[in-house]
């Protein structure tokens, strides 16, 4: 899911269910059951995405560009025209400019390495840097950043990644709930009508309007469910809330793929799949949250914890 994720989109729940399910003290599940060799080979995978060189834990900047000149910098004071990070390259970089027409360009300086998508760039020469509407952005490569230019609320700004942040080099793991096969559960899939959309909001707080795949029903404890779905590859996605949230689970909701469902309209929701959105291991990503019709009543209890006490 991941643009790992994909830039990251989302699907909500449509009702919640009722009727929390019961857990014990320590949050953890009722009953303990070996995890099955794909379980375990599906974790691993997950697990070494997140801690890639240039994984979501390696994200140390997101940085909105204004119009004009923005210098990037290893010392001094960041301001809203110089970007002041550590691995930079040097004092002076490298210069940003963003133009009247939201088109972002970058300059490095004579005494610094850079490549844009593993071409080398000429220092003094300008580069144009794609933004990421039209898919995977190109990658900016300078001093130890990876830079990739992204368009979020109608404005221009850089994700850069440091293969040496702290947040990559101490990760040990993500705390997750025992595995539960009863956690694994079938659904049926109804498509939505052509254009049907629905409003998102993100941790930024900025809204979205996210197109809506169909629903997915399923039934927790004998109590009936839906969540609404969308599209992912051949798959489906969702973003639910739940009873856990802000106790074991991360606050702002977990996200699950969806295989995608037969010619009847049958597949299954693995809640033992349920992962922590990139905001929940950094200040710098931008995710999707489940709306109040997306938050279940029950506790799923399944997937990952909150990766931070």
């Amino acid at each position: 899911m991941f643009r790992v994720l994909v830039a990251m989109l989302l699907l909500l729940a449509l009702t919640a269910c009722r009727g929390p399910v019961a857990t014990p003290p320590d949050g953890s599940s009722a009953m303990s059951f070996p995890a099955t060799a794909d379980h375990v080979a599906w974790t691993r995978s997950r697990e070494t995405a997140l801690a890639s060189p240039d994984g979501w834990l390696s994200l140390v900047a997101l940085a909105w560009l204004p119009t004009g000149e923005t210098t990037l910098s290893n010392t001094g004071d960041s301001d809203p025209h110089r970007i002041v990070l550590t691995n930079a390259g040097g004092a002076d970089a490298g210069i940003f400019t963003l133009d009247a027409d939201g088109v972002v360009r970058f300059r490095p300086s004579p005494s610094v390495a850079a490549t844009l998508d593993e071409r080398d760039v000429s220092p003094g020469v300008d580069v144009v840097l794609a933004d990421d509407r039209d898919g995977s952005p190109p990658v900016l490569r300078v001093g130890g950043l990876h830079v990739t230019h992204i368009h979020r609320h109608d404005r221009a700004a850089l994700r850069i990644r440091d293969r040496e942040a702290s947040t990559r080099t101490a990760f040990n793991g993500i705390p997750r709930f025992d595995f539960d096969p009863d956690w694994v559960l079938p659904a049926s899939f109804e498509p939505a009508a052509a254009g049907t959309s629905i409003p998102i909001t993100l941790v930024t707080r900025h809204v979205e309007t996210h197109p809506i795949a169909g629903t997915l029903r399923f039934e927790v404890d004998g109590e009936a469910c839906e969540l609404l779905a969308e599209q992912a590859g051949d798959g489906l996605f969702v973003v639910f809330g739940d009873a856990t949230n802000r106790d074991s689970t991360y606050g702002g909701g977990r996200f699950l793929m969806v295989p995608g469902p037969d010619a009847d309209g049958r597949t299954r929701l693995d809640f033992n799949r349920s992962i922590n959105p990139p905001c929940a291991f950094t200040a710098f990503a931008t995710c999707p949250t489940p709306p109040a019709s997306n938050r279940l009543d029950v506790e799923v209890t399944a997937g990952e914890r909150s990766p931070h006490p």
